[in-house]
């Protein structure tokens, strides 16, 4: 390789060495920016290797970069200066680069070169510190010595020690090189100890231009460097000449030395006043901390956003995952589902509801009302109160021309609210039950057949017992009259019975008939204990009225509102036990135009876990006492349905172990569309 060629190679090498530097401040190791950069510095050494066995760095007295005892003087080729910060910083003499260096071992250096000093200390020893992070090609070389010509030893051991190195003791010696060392590294400010070095650099430069006529290459170097650190304001130059002078040495050698040492000084950086040197160290280094601190602050911003940027990832694919599972189950559903939005567009329709509503998953997005033609399936979306939490139920009868295809739907509707309580759309369930109407319609039509068929036997019974009592047919005895009263009363029981099917019957299928006129609750209710009050006596039961007085007239059927209080007036009898107390109330409407009814007992109260279900066909509490006649479990079906048939509602309040309130409400004034029970 020509020179020319060797000294662009050690040029590049240092400049990119730099470079890698400066990079891992900024990027992690694994950067590509910082990888190419380390490959690079590679290249350039082993193209060094195929030249020289080992590649040593330095930096010489001038302040000049060397490679291979090559100054670096071309400042054409970068920034080759900015490695001598780092040299000062690890406190070395220079670098020892051998071959078979791996990218690894330097990436080791260049994030060793980026500690602060302080760390840098804490191994005095920088080729153990090499070693522990697995750096063996490359080795530093510290200060265990000062390089100085023959002649200029007793600068290092001192002025008053003699002429040489040979004169001197062995720890002395060590101590003046240590000394020196720390002088031009800064660490001496102590301006006796820095008188001390001046003189011994001063007597040994002296013996040497006494003795030879002139100075070497390193005395001068020294003489140089110790000027230009003491500055111009201290007048190190002067104190030289009168030094030299003093020590014998002729006035034309001392003046050609000052001169030549000024002229190459001259010729190197300006040399500034050390206040200001020091006043731009201390900006440098102010400088440097706050762009750490920068870089610091904007790693954390980083590493937070980063971290929220994993969070969020981690959060969507779990909204993501939920969603897929949602939609697979609503997808899947046997009931069909339509969501609409609050303009009524649909936002989303399953698999069901497209088979029940004739529409298909490319109608998302349109209009219900423009998709789905028939008239009665737009009801599932309308008349819903918005700030509601009821869900609303619905049979839906679709009417074909073919009977055979005739189908009824019962749908399920609710408004979907935002968390601050506004409408955004609604949600409604479809279920085909048409084969369930069916068999409801055959069940109901077998319950009146039989019922019809079996009240005539009933009724030819309980006239003969009735005859029979009351004696037309001839005497009886006492115990004959015992006996057929217990037959008379199971026969009106059996009565009860069969027109509370009759009744249920009816109501399922919708056909019971509503005949209002204006009456007085309280006569309602009169009538009502009157005609239970001798079964409670039997049992030691009292029954209480409460009813507020000046009650307005009703518009009910008297005959179904009596119903509705006998069920549950009968229900408390069967309830309580002996010596309880039941107690009937109504009070005045309230402002909504509704008048409550309350039948409260002693009795043993209802379970939590009955009180949602007591309302339901042929269910009976498991806490009925043993002894008691035994009920159907529709009575309490049929006082919902009657109650509702006139615009009101009933429902259950019970504290477990004591008792009991039933409670119905009913509208004073009849609704608009009222008379026969209808689809």
């Amino acid at each position: 390789m020509t020179d020319n060629n060797q000294t662009t190679v050690r040029a590049k090498f240092i400049l990119n060495l730099v470079i890698s530097i400066r990079q891992i401040a900024i990027y992690p190791a694994n950067h590509p920016t910082v990888v190419n950069s380390i490959r690079a510095v590679l290249d350039f050494l082993n193209t060094l290797f195929a030249d020289y066995p080992e590649v040593v760095v330095s930096v010489s007295p001038d302040n000049n970069i060397m490679v291979n005892n090559e100054a670096m003087t071309d400042k054409s080729a970068g920034d080759l200066q900015g490695f001598i910060p780092i040299f000062n910083k690890l406190g070395i003499e220079g670098l020892i680069f051998t071959p078979q260096i791996k990218a690894a071992e330097v990436a080791e250096f260049i994030k060793i070169a980026v500690l602060d000093a302080a760390q840098i200390k804490k191994t005095p020893d920088l080729n153990e510190l090499f070693a522990s992070r697995g750096i063996t090609h490359i080795q530093a070389k510290q200060f265990s010595y000062i390089k100085v010509e023959k002649g200029m030893e007793g600068a290092v051991v001192g002025g008053a020690g003699g002429s040489g190195l040979g004169g001197a003791q062995t720890a002395a010696k060590d101590e003046q090189k240590t000394k020196l060392k720390e002088y031009f590294a800064n660490k001496i400010s102590d301006q006796a100890e820095i008188a001390a070095i001046e003189a011994g650099i001063f007597k040994a430069v002296g013996s040497e231009l006494k003795e030879k006529g002139k100075v070497g290459v390193a005395s001068k170097n020294i003489l140089k460097k110790f000027i230009m650190r003491s500055g111009p304001e201290n007048d190190a130059a002067g104190r030289l000449k009168t030094a030299l002078l003093d020590l014998g040495c002729p006035a034309a050698d001392v003046e050609q030395l000052l001169n030549r040492i000024t002229e190459e000084i001259a010729k190197g950086p300006a040399v500034r006043q050390r206040g200001q040197i020091d006043s731009d160290a201390l900006k440098l280094a102010e400088e440097n901390r706050a762009l750490k601190s920068k870089l610091a602050e904007l790693e954390s911003q980083i590493a937070q956003v980063s971290n929220k940027l994993v969070l969020a990832e981690k959060q969507n694919k779990r909204i993501h995952d939920e969603k897929q599972r949602i939609d697979n189950i609503v997808h899947n559903m046997a009931e069909g589902m339509v969501v609409v939005d609050a303009e009524g567009k649909i936002v989303l329709v399953n698999q069901t509801a497209e088979s029940l509503l004739g529409i298909t998953r490319n109608d998302v997005g349109k209009y219900l009302k423009d998709v789905v033609t028939d008239e009665h399936l737009l009801t599932v979306t309308r008349k819903i109160p918005a700030g509601t939490d009821e869900v609303f139920e619905k049979d839906i009868e679709l009417v074909s021309g073919n009977e055979s295809t005739k189908r009824v739907l019962r749908t399920s509707s609710a408004v979907v609210e935002d968390p601050n309580g506004n409408t955004v759309g609604m949600v409604t369930t479809l279920n085909d039950i048409t084969r369930q109407k069916e068999v409801e319609k055959l069940k109901a039509g077998f319950v009146a057949s039989v019922s019809h068929e079996l009240r005539t036997p009933l009724v030819a019974i309980e006239k003969s017992i009735s005859m029979i009592l009351d004696q037309s047919a001839g005497q009886v005895s006492d115990t004959q009259k015992q006996f057929l009263s217990i037959a008379d009363r199971n026969l009106k029981r059996l009565s009860t019975l069969i027109n509370d099917l009759l009744d249920l019957s009816k109501l399922e299928a919708r056909k019971m008939q509503i005949k209002r006129e204006l009456v007085g609750l309280g006569q309602i209710i009169d009538e009502a204990v009157a005609g239970l009050d001798a079964w409670a006596k039997t049992k030691a039961i009292v029954i209480e009225k409460k009813v507020a007085s000046g009650l307005p007239l009703i518009s009910v059927d008297q005959n179904r509102i009596m119903q509705v209080l006998i069920n549950l007036i009968g229900n408390a009898i069967k309830y309580t036990p002996p010596q309880g107390v039941i107690t009937v109330s109504c009070d005045q409407p309230d402002s909504a135009g509704m008048i409550a009814v309350r039948v409260a007992d002693t009795g043993p109260g209802i379970p939590p876990e009955d009180i949602q279900k007591i309302f339901e066909r042929f269910y009976q509490t498991r806490e009925r006492p043993s002894s008691d006649i035994a009920g159907t479990g529709i009575g309490l079906t049929i006082v919902k349905e009657l109650v509702e048939l006139h615009g009101g509602r009933v429902w259950a309040e019970s504290e477990q172990g004591r008792g009991a309130t039933f409670i119905f409400t009913l509208p004073l004034v009849a609704p608009a569309a009222d008379g026969q029970q209808g689809g």
